[in-house]
């Protein structure tokens, strides 16, 4: 439809206007708002019930905040609610064009492999190119992987699994992005160092979980066939990001990244592609830009919801629940963010609540974002309303009771490991 076409495009200049903003002072990031706010409006016929129900309820109560801090002199939050998180909702939007070349193209001649190593190659592949693509990837390996458009309790696990702990340390997840935004002044690369050994953890205990004799060491499981030479996209686009960054410190690794994705991805299929490349890059922008309204919608009204917490903050004075904010408070953080995710609260949400309540202490920028990290790759693993969990179920037909009953244990695991490591990162950087 012509209103779903208009939609992608403005989505589009989106990406461009945040890459405009970080370069143009004053740039009024606000109008960018605007224009998101316009594109989700003309897909709000695509959002399903409950994604129209959440947003609307986030944006009733940021609304109400924003208003009411408003009548006790607060100033800017309108402007806020509308910019919070617009470098974010420009970063997904970019991401999403690494589809059209991060893919493991030869795959589907391939025999599955079975077994132990085959569980651990479908782990670390997903996981990598998640870190990039984000869910597109697990929707490439589940789409391969299921028989009769169902998924095994053990391999909805290990997808599931791999790809949500990514969260912990790529650039390229909103989690990241939500972090950075939360935590102001916090370093990518120092997150990113914290992480990546959290990461790996993760994905050994979620190979000896799988390989373990409870499941039958493996020896059914039906792996896929992972090509690595594929994965020269992430890390390409690591490395810029990660070079862009160092060698200009005040821009917004949202807006690299934002600029980078969308350079690699025409540069890539000029060279494969030639003159098909425009067609590829028109299909994806008319085609997949606009499945991507309940998931902007989400974000846009976490922002929204944020700006309404900092005027209810300022209109009620609240103090903070904490002196300071060292290592057991991040770990309470993380325990209390992670249990609401079980029970269904997207971390994105409690983290739009948690940030401006927690920002008169002060705290250490890169200890507040890796705790924001860890809720959202650890909470949710077992949240029954993340989107990758939703797949499980609908799309898939995984065991979803199993499923979610098995990743909770995982999760819980990791919080504990996660739980000290704040502690001890605490202690180091004190």
């Amino acid at each position: 439809m012509i209103r779903y076409t208009l939609a992608a495009w403005l989505f589009v200049a989106v990406v461009a206007l945040v890459i405009i903003g970080e370069i143009v002072p004053f740039f009024p990031r606000w109008l960018t708002g605007i224009i998101a706010w316009s594109a989700c409006a003309l897909l709000w016929s695509r959002l399903s019930r409950t994604q129209v129900r959440i947003v609307l309820a986030l944006v009733a109560f940021g609304a109400a905040g924003v208003m009411w801090g408003m009548a006790s002199g607060k100033t800017g939050l309108i402007q806020r609610a509308l910019a919070q998180n617009i470098p974010l909702v420009g970063m997904l939007i970019a991401v999403s064009f690494l589809q059209l070349i991060s893919t493991t193209r030869g795959a589907d001649g391939t025999r599955l492999d079975t077994g132990r190593f085959a569980l651990l190659r479908t782990l670390v592949g997903v996981h990598l190119f998640g870190a990039v693509i984000n869910f597109s990837a697990v929707a490439i390996f589940a789409d391969r992987l299921a028989t009769r458009s169902r998924l095994t309790l053990e391999q909805a696990m290990g997808l599931s699994q791999a790809f949500i702990i990514g969260a912990l340390w790529s650039p390229f997840y909103g989690a990241m992005a939500v972090a950075l935004t939360a935590a102001p002044g916090a370093s990518i690369s120092r997150l990113m160092g914290m992480g990546i050994p959290l990461t790996v953890i993760a994905l050994l205990l979620s190979w000896l979980t799988l390989s373990s004799r409870r499941f039958g060491h493996a020896r059914g499981f039906v792996g896929y066939p992972v090509h690595f030479e594929a994965l020269w996209v992430p890390a390409v686009l690591a490395i810029g990001v990660l070079t862009v960054h160092e060698l200009k410190p005040a821009w917004s690794v949202l807006a690299v990244i934002a600029a980078l994705a969308p350079l690699v991805t025409v540069a890539t299929l000029l060279v494969r592609e030639g003159n098909r490349a425009a067609a590829s890059l028109y299909r994806l922008i008319t085609v997949r830009l606009p499945e991507m309204g309940g998931e902007m919608s989400l974000f846009l009204a976490a922002g929204v919801l944020s700006a309404g917490m900092t005027g209810m903050i300022a209109a009620l004075d609240l103090g903070v629940p904490f002196a300071r904010f060292g290592g057991m408070e991040a770990s309470v953080v993380l325990v209390v963010i992670t249990l609401l995710a079980w029970v269904g609260f997207h971390p994105v949400i409690m983290v739009s609540v948690v940030g401006p309540w927690l920002a008169p202490l002060d705290p250490n920028p890169n200890l507040l974002a890796m705790t924001f990290l860890m809720t959202w790759g650890i909470g949710l693993v077992g949240c029954p309303m993340s989107n990758t969990m939703l797949a499980m179920q609908g799309r898939y037909q995984a065991p979803f009771r199993e499923l979610l009953r098995e990743n909770r244990a995982f999760s819980l695991k990791m919080t504990l490991l996660s739980v000290a490591a704040l502690n001890l990162y605490a202690r180091v950087a004190a």
